[in-house]
């Protein structure tokens, strides 16, 4: 029940020393705001639509990219077949009709090299599941979440409740196995209400979501490490094409990482619907410095 105290006098001394260890990142300006840590939980928001699981892949594949991550993705409302695609024509960065057959064969390797799939064709509770990926040999940098309302509740056991149970079980498997988990979540019916004003650059639209738009509230932006939106203003003209990424809280900042500033987002280009690039760098490339966007066309595979 007690801690020893010498487990933390290395911590004390690299603080003394201001050399507290860094968060990984992946090479572009998203490192400002955010960072890999082990063990941490972590909440992503957004509306229905808006690329949630298609930007927590491509950030998955710039992990394993630049770090060697292994990653365990369970996605209970997307196909596998459709996942892999996806993972496999971001790693290429083109589309797998456009690949030829080696290509596709060596994509297809990474992929299979650093990232495994729960089988959702059954329903989980949130005990089962971690019981059950604690039984796996292979070990994973990242367990990702989509959505959260996937598991089971039990019976007997009220929404608010539950929810509560269920982030506390995964905040707690995350920190004793030192397994980052990545949980998507939709914000509610009420928050695609919430429009920008009249003579508003995006007048009309929804906003981003905010920590209490979760569905089930602000227990969860309590709850976790870091929270973080991805929003995109798919019905603008000129807008369409850019992942807004709202860092909305990080617990440790000392680490590394900080809140986005108001109105402020890190923005990310979808180029030919295969590359997320930030400022012009792509994390996908040993040298980030220079990738120019071209051929841009809406992406409807999200």
């Amino acid at each position: 029940m007690i801690t020893n105290h010498r487990d933390n006098d290395n911590f004390l001394e690299q603080a003394r020393l201001d050399r507290v260890p860094q968060g990984l990142g992946i090479g572009v300006n998203l490192d400002t705001n955010l960072r890999f840590k082990k063990g941490d939980f972590n909440i992503i928001l957004g509306h229905a639509n808006t690329g949630k699981t298609y930007f927590v892949l491509w950030y998955f594949l710039a992990l394993s990219f630049n770090h060697g991550h292994k990653h365990l993705i369970y996605a209970a409302e997307n196909s596998i077949n459709g996942l892999k695609r996806n993972l496999i024509d971001l790693y290429g960065q083109k589309k797998i009709k456009n690949m030829t057959k080696e290509e596709l064969d060596t994509n297809k390797k990474f992929i299979e090299d650093h990232f495994d799939f729960i089988d959702h064709k059954r329903l989980w509770g949130v005990t089962e599941f971690m019981t059950g990926v604690q039984q796996i040999e292979r070990k994973y940098d990242t367990i990702m979440i989509d959505p959260i309302n996937s598991f089971q509740r039990p019976r007997g056991v009220n929404a608010h409740e539950n929810d509560y149970e269920t982030a506390s079980k995964l905040r707690l498997y995350a920190k004793k196995t030192e397994t980052s988990i990545y949980v998507c979540m939709h914000a509610s019916t009420e928050a695609l209400r919430k429009v920008h004003p009249r003579e508003h650059a995006f007048e009309g639209l929804p906003i981003p979501p905010s920590g209490a738009d979760a569905e089930g509230g602000g227990k969860w932006i309590n709850r976790c490490d870091n929270f973080i939106t991805v929003h995109r203003y798919t019905q603008s003209e000129t807008e369409w094409m850019y992942t807004e990424i709202h860092v909305k809280k990080i617990k440790e900042t000392e680490t590394g990482g900080r809140p986005t500033f108001l109105n402020n987002p890190v923005k990310f280009l979808l180029n030919n619907g295969t590359q997320f690039l930030c400022a012009g760098k792509n994390a996908l490339e040993s040298d980030t410095v220079g990738i120019q966007s071209n051929n841009l066309q809406p992406n409807t595979e999200f």
